[in-house]
């Protein structure tokens, strides 16, 4: 978990009355101690707890007025804490706001605000953005108990206050009044006795107070009615009176009454009955958006109900567009007989107005038309719509302003108040999540429909053999989806270097693009060398790749009218075989991920008809080498009819009749190969008559020859004989042929068993019964072993089910292919493609032949690439994480040690290690990023004592695996057994981290408890370290996968970076790790390291030792915090510093001061530090310039300027750095500083 920096704004020393009290619950300690120092610099008083059990603990001793808390905690997670807080009536009224920076996802802040959470902050968070929700939170609670406590005092008031008494005689004459009395009307009494009710009674209730005296001489009793009086200060004031009749002698002499004053409760009625308006609206907004898909309902229905709430005339909903660079309004609300606005914006002209509302969430303008911040806006826009007050309410998703409402008046000036204010926020935060929810139903939306497209051009490929019918229903369908004007194909021929345009898709009103390609322009020699698809949003500015290819791409886009275009190569077992072209001829367009996974989803099926077209070409290409081969045969074949006539012989049948094949057609079975014996009867009329196979020997009296005669009758699916095959084989030539055959038969074994694949044949019994060579190596078995074997028992077990229902399936005759896992003959689970082919013999299925080809390392390969893919995103995030990060940890570093330097209290100094240590913590981690993002490669290793190490990892999970477990009633048995003296050379936090990981895996591995042995043991010029435990183990395909990025057991508690990153960590220490395990006996982790030989040091003066000349030194940057930090640290030093906040401005200074050395910054705006190293170079060659930078000590130089600074120093960086360094560049020694601070 992290918390973005920020400066928490500190109360005054005389002033320190806590704001509230706040209770924090987090198993982190250090976010703890960040959370409590950041909210008691603000003023709050804070208790911690480390579990939600504790949290909850502590609700009735400390009574917290807002609780923070972790989601994710032992014991009482921060949800079912919630819910708890909630469910009790005690502590029902206290906020809660939960934080985490694993759960994340809109349904997971979803999860918590149903349990009763007033806010839900995601992790990382600005420091600012937590102090206002708390400031929010605890706003909110002393309201709610300021209303409890005045609804309190109301009640005792009314029913102890003195009231407002008094009597009158029957004409209205006051005849006393009380001092209640004389302090509500502002009358004294002597001026009372002086008046009539007609004198204080409103007017337009004078009727009724008289209506009631009128009643009083009618009947006894009392009276209770309200009425208006209005006061000496002219002041309406509503009260209740109780009246009764004065008597004396059984005569009505006056009336007694009295009032009470109902202006309060009047008030406090008003008040809730607009709280409940406002809930009531909310509740609509809530339900619309739970109980409805379409954004646009949503949408009108927020700006109605906020509008009409407000009463605003105008309430309308823009949402930031990117792809048009414009703002739209999506939803508009406006009074009756006011002229809607409904405009769009271009982005550009708002986009000052959307910093203001990201910096402050709302701006209220009560006079838009004399407010002196907007007039340019107000003259541009607003007096467009006549617009005389508005106010504007960010919705933010995640952490972007991506819309924004506007509320407005046009009649009058209207000022918005506070119940305005959040009325509108609260109304923004459930838009918000509307917004949310509408782009991933978009996202859901445009999956679907991709999914549809390649359904129907999967179904077009199976349906039809027809290449071009496959390529023309592609692109028509695809144009449509995409709504492009052009998308055609263009098909490569190795043997033709130009392609011209086929199968176009042109939309209306756009015009065809008839043009030829070369592939020998530079575009085409692209094309051929491309692996994935070119994606153009602006043709005419394209600038990427070298210059020539670049102005082909312009001179492509102009010669077709194109703006924006997709390339994409076909590729097609690994051979490039032409290109789909997408055109976007009418506008501008960038295409979204979306739009680009949908032609990469038509590509590929596409690759897939191209290559079905080519099978289908290979059929009939074999057809007509079969109608050759038949032709070609040495052996007489003749095809007869049922009737016995002639229907098809081969020309070596026909030369065994002396005639040409057309001629012998129709002829007589029995006139064929005919014989001097008179009494055979003709063998094919027998076979046909019998249906069955004859073989028999003849002499025809043509050939005077021995002939092998073999008739085979054809039966149709009932059996019935339809025709007769006969074969006539010269049986001079037999042994010839036999020995041919023999040799082809030699020749196919030998293909077989020199095979790579695996060659087999199961029976009906789905055993073995014959297999090649390679199946025996691959599995490890013996011949006589394997054969009888059962197939299933080779398989993964978890691969069975759908191995058999595969094997079943090619019994009925249906070819299938598949992928199975196995177990090869050294252990390893690996990957098979099964191609099951169905044995027939005599038209009965006897078992099943099957082709296994290993395709374990191109399984590993596809998921190789993915995890690149992967850690390429996350690369290009750590590298901006880093530099911003080093930036902020350079000014916390630099200050801490600064106030080192300049203190001796002895707590402010320790405070500050605490700080420092952090900070250096922190620097190291970014180094670890930045390493196995492969931004960094450097090595900061120092000799270190293993053991030690050890004995640090066991200490800091001793929480985990002693505490926390014997909370659950759980024990753990841990153990080190690592002698002294065992050295290596390394990062002591990286490898103590590596450690630290390796025994929370092995207690999670453990949940019901266990032991874990670690042992650490010199081996020669190696240390071999072990982490043995007795937990569940691991099955073996997780266990080939454990060091995977992203591949985690833990499901959403876990990241799956852990022991990717102890992988890359041990093996940047030039060390190895490995893992073995068995399922339910236990792991065991073996890490092997180099082994340092301890020698004597030598002692060497540090640059503190050495007393360095002071300079003038001029420092650039423009960061104020790291500027003015590393001026002061230089000043502390003994320098004289000059500051520049730009590469321009320190030009400019060095030409008017003396400086003789040069820190600048390398990531600045106008001049970067290499521009600005290179104008100093060319101004003042003598002059020294240190680099500094937040991107790491990997920073190259630009090319061929290798010399362009004396030194590099990574942020954050120390005072020995900065003294190392200068007495350095004194030396003349160049500086590239190993990056950040040395741990």
């Amino acid at each position: 978990m992290t918390l973005l920096p920020g400066t928490p704004r500190m109360k005054p020393e005389s002033d320190f009355t806590p704001q509230c009290r706040v209770l924090i619950a987090d198993d982190d300690q250090k976010v703890r101690v960040l959370l409590k120092e950041l909210l008691e610099a603000d003023g709050y008083e804070v208790m911690c707890a480390n579990d939600g059990g504790s949290a909850r603990n502590s609700l009735t001793t400390f009574e917290p007025e807002v609780v923070i808390s972790d989601v994710i905690m032992p014991v009482l997670d921060g949800i079912e804490l919630c819910r708890h807080i909630k469910s009790d009536p005690k502590t029902s009224s206290i906020p809660v706001l939960l934080i985490s920076g694993l759960r994340n996802a809109p349904e997971d802040s979803l999860e918590g605000l149903t349990a009763g959470a007033d806010d839900y902050l995601n992790v990382p968070f600005r420091n600012e953005e937590l102090l206002v929700k708390v400031a929010r939170l605890a706003e909110r609670h002393r309201a709610h108990r300021a209303l409890r406590e005045s609804e309190d005092r109301y009640r005792e008031l009314f029913e102890n206050a003195n009231d407002l008494i008094y009597t009158h005689d029957l004409s209205g004459n006051f005849t006393s009044l009380n001092r209640s009395g004389e302090k509500l009307t502002g009358y004294s009494r002597e001026e009372a006795l002086r008046m009539n009710i007609a004198d204080v009674v409103a007017p337009d209730y004078l009727l009724v107070a008289r209506q009631m005296i009128g009643h009083k001489t009618d009947t006894e009793g009392s009276t209770v009615y309200e009425l208006e009086i209005v006061t000496k200060a002219k002041r309406r004031l509503r009260l209740e009176l109780s009246t009764r009749l004065i008597q004396r002698d059984g005569q009505a002499i006056g009336v007694q009454g009295v009032g009470r004053d109902l202006t309060e409760r009047k008030r406090s009625e008003e008040a809730l009955a607009q709280q409940a308006q406002r809930e009531a609206m909310t509740h609509r907004i809530s339900q619309a958006i739970r109980c409805s898909l379409d954004s646009s309902e949503i949408f009108h229905t927020a700006v109605n109900e906020l509008g009409s709430h407000l009463k605003a005339d105008r309430c309308s909903l823009f949402i930031k567009d990117e792809q048009t660079h414009r703002v739209r309004n999506v939803a508009e609300y406006h009074s009756t007989g006011i002229a809607p606005a409904a405009t769009d914006f271009e982005l550009e002209d708002v986009s000052q107005l959307i910093e203001s509302l990201d910096q402050n969430g709302v701006l209220c303008f009560d006079d838009a038309a004399h407010e002196n911040s907007i007039a340019d806006f107000y003259s541009r826009i607003l007096s467009q719509a006549q617009v005389r007050s508005i106010m504007y309410v960010a919705i933010r998703v995640g952490d972007e302003v991506s819309a924004a409402f506007a509320l407005s008046t046009t009649r009058e000036i209207r000022h918005w108040s506070e119940t305005d204010i959040a009325l509108a926020k609260a109304v923004a935060d459930q838009t918000g999540i509307a917004i949310r929810q509408a782009e991933l139903y978009q996202t859901a939306e445009a999956t679907s429909k991709r999914e549809v497209l390649v359904n129907r051009l999967t179904m077009t490929i199976r349906a039809s053999l027809s290449l071009a019918e496959v390529l023309s229903t592609a692109t028509r369908e695809l144009g449509v989806a995409l709504s492009a004007s052009r998308v055609h194909m263009r098909l490569y021929d190795p043997a033709n270097p130009v392609s011209a345009v086929a199968h176009e898709y042109v939309a209306p009103h756009c015009d065809s693009f008839d043009s030829e390609l070369s592939y020998d322009s530079p575009f085409g020699k692209h094309l051929l060398s491309m692996s994935g698809p070119l994606v153009i949003d602006h043709c005419s500015s394209f600038q990427e790749g070298p210059a020539e290819f670049s102005a082909a791409i312009r001179e492509y886009g102009q010669q077709g009218g194109v703006q924006s275009q997709i390339v994409y190569p076909l590729i097609v077992k690994g051979h490039f075989r032409g290109v789909l072209c997408i055109h976007q001829t009418d506008r501008l367009r960038a295409w979204t991920e979306n739009e680009l996974s949908l032609v990469t989803s038509v590509a590929e099926r596409l690759a897939i008809g191209i290559a079905q077209a080519e099978l289908f070409e290979m059929v009939a290409k074999a057809k007509t080498e079969w109608e050759t081969t038949f032709d070609s045969m040495s052996d007489g074949i003749f095809i007869f009819d049922r009737s016995g006539h002639l229907k098809r012989v081969n020309r070596a049948g026909a030369a065994m009749e002396n005639s040409e094949p057309r001629t012998l057609l129709g002829s007589k079975c029995c006139d064929i190969l005919r014989t001097s014996s008179e009494k055979q009867a003709c063998v094919v009329e027998k076979a046909i008559e019998e249906g069955r196979s004859i073989i028999v020997e003849v002499v025809p009296d043509r050939l005077n020859r021995p002939i092998l005669v073999s008739i085979e009758p054809v039966l149709d699916p009932t059996g019935a004989v339809t025709a007769a095959v006969c074969t006539a084989r010269d049986l001079s030539e037999l042994r010839k042929v036999q020995a041919v055959a023999r040799e082809h038969q030699s020749l196919l074994t030998n293909i077989l068993e020199s095979a790579r694949e695996s060659i087999y044949a199961v029976d009906v019994d789905g055993r073995f019964k014959w297999c090649n060579s390679a199946t025996l190596s691959g599995l490890g078995y013996k011949r006589d072993e394997f054969i009888g074997t059962r197939f299933l028992d080779m398989v993964y077990e978890a691969d069975r089910e759908v191995a058999n229902e595969k094997l079943q399936t090619a019994m009925t005759g249906q070819a299938q292919t598949y992928e199975m896992r196995y177990f090869s003959a050294d252990g390893r689970l690996r990957y098979a493609r099964v191609d099951n082919s169905p044995l027939v013999v005599e038209g009965r299925t006897t078992g099943v032949l099957g082709i296994a080809r290993d395709i374990t390392e191109q399984k590993e390969e596809r998921e190789r690439a993915a995890r690149a893919d992967k850690l390429r995103a996350l690369g290009q995030l750590a590298s901006g994480v880093a530099h911003d990060f080093n930036n902020s940890l350079a000014a916390i570093l630099g200050r801490a040690q600064l106030l080192r330097r300049q203190t001796q209290d002895e707590a402010l100094v320790r405070n500050l290690e605490i700080i420092q240590t952090a900070a250096e913590d922190a620097a190291a981690t970014v180094r670890r990023i930045q390493t196995f993002a492969r931004k960094s490669t450097t090595k900061e290793f120092e000799r270190l004592e293993v053991g030690g190490l050890l004995n640090d990892a066991v200490e800091i999970t001793r929480t985990r695996w002693q505490n926390e477990a014997r909370s659950r009633g759980l024990e753990y048995d841990v153990t080190l057994n690592a002698g002294n003296g065992l050295h290596t050379f390394g990062s002591a936090s990286e490898l103590r981290e590596v450690f630290v990981n390796l025994i929370v895996n092995a207690v999670d591995a453990m949940p019901n408890g266990g032991k874990l042995k670690i042992n650490c043991v010199a081996d020669e010029s190696r240390l071999r370290l072990q982490f043995a435990d007795n937990g569940t183990g691991m099955p073996e395909d997780v266990r080939q996968r454990i060091f995977d990025p992203f591949f985690t057991t833990k499901g959403a508690h876990g990241t799956g970076l852990g022991l990717s990153v102890s992988y890359s960590i041990i093996e940047r220490h030039e060390g190895s790790i490995s893992v073995a395990s068995n399922i339910g006996e236990g792991t065991v982790f073996t890490i092997e390291l180099p082994a340092a030989v301890v020698a004597a040091e030598s002692v060497a003066a540090t640059a503190n030792d050495v007393e360095s000349p002071k300079l003038s030194i001029l420092v650039i940057d423009d960061e104020p915090a790291v500027r003015e930090t590393l001026a002061e640290m230089l000043e502390s030093m003994g320098h004289r510093v000059v500051l520049a906040d730009s590469g321009p401005s320190a030009l400019q200074l060095l030409g008017a001061n003396e400086c003789e050395l040069v820190f600048t910054d390398l990531a600045m705006p106008e001049m970067d530090g290499w521009e600005t190293s290179r104008e100093i170079r060319k101004r003042w060659p003598q002059m020294s310039v240190i680099l500094v930078t937040g991107y790491g000590p990997g920073t190259p130089p630009p090319p061929g300027e290798d010399g362009l600074v004396d030194g590099i120093i990574g942020k954050p960086f120390d005072f020995s750095q900065i003294s190392q360094t200068i007495m350095n560049i004194l030396a003349n020694e160049p500086v590239l500083e190993n990056a950040g601070v040395c741990e």
